[in-house]
């Protein structure tokens, strides 16, 4: 179940463009979705389901400024290939992708993109360093850290973290049956505030499922709902 989460530009938590959000399998970058804004407010009105994330990751890029670009490009691969070697054994892996995650493995690491870095004669790969969450992004942030650091440079390449750490989630449209039961009881339990002859109607269950960090470990998945109460 776990297809493979990172954003192109994932830091802190920030809307990002329309995505397909139906019948997701893999796992997702919780900030690289549409709804997602600032963690939720405590005036979040919309029922929903509110749940643990399942990875924390941190963006960085594998960069080299030597003058000849082949060199530069063998560098930045001998250090990533360090990297996924390493990665196992520090309770990590690299992932890559800008909405759904993938795992970069020996066997793909060369299949990612260069791109130029912010300086002249200087070219990089981004991409992710997960870590699950074992209850505190202090600790899988101690993990994300420990690796960076223990990661041999070559020549003049080296990792940069490229922003703060962001959350995961696998599989979100898992959850969508218990939050339309969520949804059912809410619109009931509100028509019944009105009394036996009133009765509810529920639009909306169909929307894509939509999620948002709802704290530094969690995440909160809810459906565009809306109901109005009347009479039967």
């Amino acid at each position: 179940m776990r297809a493979i989460l990172f954003c192109a530009a994932l830091a802190g938590a920030m809307p990002a463009a329309a995505q397909d959000n139906s019948n997701i399998q893999g796992e997702v970058v919780v900030t690289a979705q549409r709804a997602s804004a600032d963690y939720l407010s405590d005036e979040q009105t919309v029922v929903g389901l509110r749940r643990a994330a399942d990875s924390a990751i941190q963006p960085v890029k594998f960069t080299s400024d030597s003058r000849d670009e082949d060199m530069r490009k063998r560098e930045i691969h001998a250090m990533l290939e360090a990297a996924i070697r390493r990665a196992d054994g520090a309770g990590v892996e690299l992932v890559t992708g800008d909405f759904e995650l993938a795992k970069v493995t020996l066997a793909n690491y060369k299949d990612l993109a260069f791109s130029r870095g912010a300086r002249p004669d200087t070219s990089e790969i981004g991409l992710f360093v997960k870590a699950g969450l074992a209850g505190s992004v202090g600790s899988a942030q101690g993990r994300i850290d420990a690796f960076i650091k223990g990661v041999p440079p070559s020549g003049r390449a080296l990792i940069e973290k490229r922003g703060g750490i962001t959350l995961t989630i696998i599989n979100p449209d898992q959850y969508r049956d218990p939050i339309v039961k969520l949804v059912a009881a809410e619109a009931l339990k509100t028509a019944a505030a009105f009394g036996p002859d009133y009765g509810v109607e529920v639009a909306g269950l169909n929307e894509q499922l939509i999620w948002a960090q709802a704290s530094a470990t969690e995440v909160f998945l809810y459906i565009p709902y809306r109901f109005s109460v009347r009479p039967k």
